[in-house]
Formats: C-alpha cells, sequence, structure tokens
C-alpha cells in the first residue's frame, strides 16, 4: 500500500497491543528531503514495531529500505545509494530520561500522545544518509580524468629548487 496522506500513530497503544506497521511512502511526500535528493522520484519501504522492554519502555524497532538519488561529490553527476537501516527507538516524554536511556536506543521524544508516521521516516532517513555521496572509484568520472591529469604531468620535486639554485649564480 503506497501512502501519500499523513498518518498519525499512538506508539504507546499500539505497543500495549504489539503492534507492527509496514508499508511504502512516496519520496515526494517526504519534503524535508528535497534539499538533499536529487529527484523525489520512487519510494520507500518501512517497518515499525512497538513493544514494551523489560523495564517497561516503550519501544519502537524501525527498519527502512530506500534507493536514493543523490549528487556525487566527487563529479557531481547522479549516483543511486542504497539505504538500509535498523533502529531501536526508546520513546521519551520527558528530557531528563534521555541520559538513562540503556545502550543500544536511540530517543524518540514524544511531545503528546501521538506521532507521525512521515516525520518519523523522514528523521530515520536523515540519520541514515551518507554525509558524502560517492561512485566507486572505478566509475566515478572525476577520478578517471584526474588521474589523466595527474599522469600527463611531469613530477620533477626539486625543479622548484633547481630554478632558485639559477636565480643564486
Amino acid at each position: 500500500m503506497v501512502s501519500n496522506q499523513r498518518q498519525s500513530i499512538q506508539p504507546l497503544r499500539l505497543a500495549k497491543t504489539r503492534e507492527r506497521i509496514a508499508g511504502e511512502i512516496q519520496l515526494s511526500v517526504l519534503t524535508r528531503l528535497t534539499g538533499l535528493l536529487l529527484d523525489s522520484r520512487g519510494g520507500l519501504k518501512y517497518s515499525l514495531s512497538f513493544d514494551f522492554d523489560e523495564s517497561g519502555l516503550c519501544v519502537v524497532e524501525s527498519s527502512i529500505e530506500a534507493k536514493v538519488r543523490l549528487a556525487c561529490q566527487r563529479c557531481f553527476e547522479p549516483v543511486i545509494v542504497d539505504i538500509h537501516t535498523n533502529s531501536l527507538l526508546a520513546v521519551v516524554k520527558e528530557t531528563d530520561r534521555l541520559d538513562t536511556l540503556a545502550e543500544g536506543y536511540e530517543p524518540l521524544q514524544l511531545d503528546n500522545d501521538a506521532i507521525i508516521i512521515d516525520d518519523l521516516i523522514a528523521d530515520e532517513l536523515l540519520l541514515s544518509m551518507p554525509l558524502s555521496a560517492l561512485h566507486p572509484e572505478d566509475k566515478c568520472s572525476s577520478v578517471s580524468n584526474l588521474n589523466r591529469i595527474n599522469a600527463d604531468i611531469k613530477r620533477l620535486p626539486f625543479a622548484g629548487l633547481a630554478a632558485l639554485m639559477k636565480e643564486k649564480n
């Protein structure tokens, strides 16, 4: 099912019945990603599982799979990046509980009883984006151009020193 509506969910209520929500979202719906993506064609698949851990903390296990088009930071040509992310989110209402979260949990701040799925997915996708999208070196046009340019340059490490010596004499 492909959704284009912003769906609100209540994690605490869903955790009581150990619900699982899965679906697809069009990238064009995630407007916070607009500046990062070359285009917003396509969609992503997600899965959210709600439960309580042994300490009674509401947790959300999220899984996202997406293919996004970014600009290669070497040649600025499009590069398709596969993103597969799994996170274990702990639903917290008070900011002081953030320091006491067990290792392995990421905080999911709950300001009211509900969250918007699109916002949660956008946050997780933003955190999973590479800092610098790059083609593999053997497929990047700028690397082959740079190698060609460097091969044409004659390397004479002491040429500058020789010029200085001629000036002194």
